[in-house]
C-alpha cells in the first residue's frame, strides 16, 4: 500500500461535506488524487413520507423527536448541495460524488450495537464524539427506507415500529449506533486510503480492540505530517473553503503546478527532518522560524505575494499559539507511533472483520493482529 496509496483515490470519510469546516482547502491542493466525497443518507421510497402525515395528525410523543432528526437530515443535504456548488469549479478534477449502498436494516443496526460493545467505551461517549447531522440522517434512512421496506411498505406498521424505537433507548444511544451504520462504507473501498473528516472519531477506531503489526511505514508517516505542516501553512489563506477560494484552488491547480509541488516536497523533507528526536524537541519554540527560513519562498511563489505581503501573512499564521500547540501533539503522536499506525490498522480491520468478530476479541480481553492498514488523514480542526 505504501507504494500506490498516492494514485488511489482519496475517501473523504464518514461525514458528507455539508459545512466549510469540514473539507480544508489545502487538501484539493497537497493530494495528486481526486477526493470522493459521499452524500447524506438518502430515502428513494416515496410512499414512506406518509408517516410525516400521520405524525403531524396523531401528535405521538415521540414526534417531535422524529420531526427533529427529520430537519437535520434536511439541513444537513442543503449544507450538502451547498457545498457542491461552492467547490463545482473542481469537480471530476479534484473530487468525484459517490453513492455508496450499505445494510441499514434493523440486524444492520444491532451489528452497530456490537461494535460499539466491542470498543468498551460507553454510547454516550461514542454520542459525543460523532456528528449528529449525520447520525440523524442514518436513523431516518434507516426507518423511511430500509424499515418500510421489511414492513413492506406497511406505514401503520412503520407507525408502531417508530413508536417502539424511540421509547426503549435514550436518543443518544440511537444515534451512537445509527453513526455506525457507515462503517460497512470501508468494506466497499478496503486498500482506499482515508480522509477522516471527524477527528474526534480516532478515539473510538483505537479504542477498538485491533493491535497493529504493521512495519515500514516511515514514507507514509511523512507524508501524513507533510499534509498537516502543509494544511496548516496555507488554512489562513484556504479556510474556510468559500466559492472565492474555490476559484482560486482551481486557478492555482490550472496555473501553479510545479509551484504546489515544491512546497509538497518541502514539507515532506521538513516532516523527514523534523521526526528526529532532537529536531522534535526545539520544534515547539522554533516552527516560526524553521517555516519561514525553509519554506518562505515555496509560500511567496504559490500565493504570488511580495515581501511585504508575506510578513502580514506570517503574522496571521502563527498568531493562534494554540493551533500549533495542537500540530505539535499531533506530530509527537505520529512519530512516537501513538497516533496513525493504530487509526490505520483498525479502520483496515473494519474493512474486513465482522462486528462479532471484534466482540469475540474484546470479550476474551484479546486484540486482533492486523498487518494491513488504511493510510488515514485527518481534517484538524483548530484548538
Amino acid at each position: 500500500m505504501a507504494s500506490n496509496h498516492k494514485h488511489s483515490p482519496l475517501f473523504v470519510f464518514p461525514d458528507p461535506v455539508a459545512r466549510p469546516e469540514i473539507l480544508s482547502g489545502a487538501a484539493l491542493l497537497y493530494f495528486q488524487q481526486p477526493l470522493w466525497l459521499t452524500i447524506p443518507p438518502i430515502v428513494l421510497t416515496e410512499d414512506s413520507y406518509t408517516l410525516l402525515s400521520l405524525i403531524e395528525e396523531r401528535e405521538p410523543e415521540w414526534g417531535a423527536v422524529f420531526l427533529h432528526l427529520f430537519e437535520c437530515w434536511r439541513q444537513q443535504h442543503n449544507g450538502a448541495r451547498k457545498m457542491l456548488d461552492v467547490i463545482a469549479p473542481l469537480k471530476e478534477k479534484s473530487f468525484k460524488n459517490v453513492w455508496l449502498a450499505y445494510p441499514a436494516n434493523s440486524e444492520a443496526l444491532e451489528r452497530s450495537n456490537i461494535l460499539a460493545i466491542s470498543s468498551g467505551l460507553s454510547l454516550d461517549l461514542i454520542a459525543n464524539i460523532i456528528n449528529p447531522f449525520t447520525a440523524s440522517g442514518e436513523i431516518i434512512r434507516h426507518i423511511m427506507q430500509e424499515v418500510f421496506l421489511q414492513l413492506n411498505e406497511d406505514i401503520e406498521a412503520l407507525f408502531k415500529y417508530c413508536g417502539e424505537l424511540f421509547t426503549r433507548e435514550p436518543l443518544p444511544h440511537l444515534l451512537a449506533k445509527a453513526y455506525l451504520l457507515r462503517m460497512p462504507m470501508l468494506t466497499q473501498n478496503p486498500s482506499t486510503p482515508v480522509l477522516l473528516t471527524n477527528e474526534s472519531f480516532t478515539e473510538f477506531l483505537n479504542a477498538l480492540p485491533v493491535e497493529a503489526r504493521v512495519e515500514g511505514t516511515e514514507e507514509i508517516d511523512n507524508d501524513i505530517i507533510a499534509w498537516e505542516l502543509f494544511r496548516q501553512i496555507l488554512s489562513t489563506h484556504l479556510a474556510p473553503l468559500n466559492a472565492k477560494r474555490a476559484e482560486l484552488i482551481a486557478e492555482l491547480l490550472e496555473s501553479r503546478t510545479g509551484e504546489i509541488e515544491r512546497l509538497r516536497l518541502k514539507c515532506l523533507a521538513l516532516a523527514d527532518e523534523i521526526k528526529h528526536p532532537s529536531e522534535l524537541e526545539k520544534l515547539p519554540t522554533q516552527i516560526e522560524k524553521v517555516i519561514k527560513t525553509r519554506v518562505e519562498k515555496e509560500i511567496a511563489e504559490l500565493l504570488q505575494i511580495n515581501q511585504r505581503a508575506l510578513r502580514e501573512y506570517f503574522d496571521v499564521l502563527f498568531a493562534d499559539e494554540k493551533t500549533w500547540l495542537a500540530v505539535f501533539a499531533f506530530i509527537t503522536g505520529i512519530v512516537t507511533k501513538q497516533i496513525h499506525l493504530t487509526t490505520g490498522a483498525a479502520t483496515a480491520a473494519l474493512a474486513s472483520i465482522s462486528a462479532k468478530a471484534f466482540k469475540m476479541a474484546a470479550d476474551r480481553r484479546q486484540k486482533l493482529r492486523q498487518s494491513d492498514y488504511t493510510i488515514v488523514y485527518t481534517i484538524r480542526r483548530k484548538a
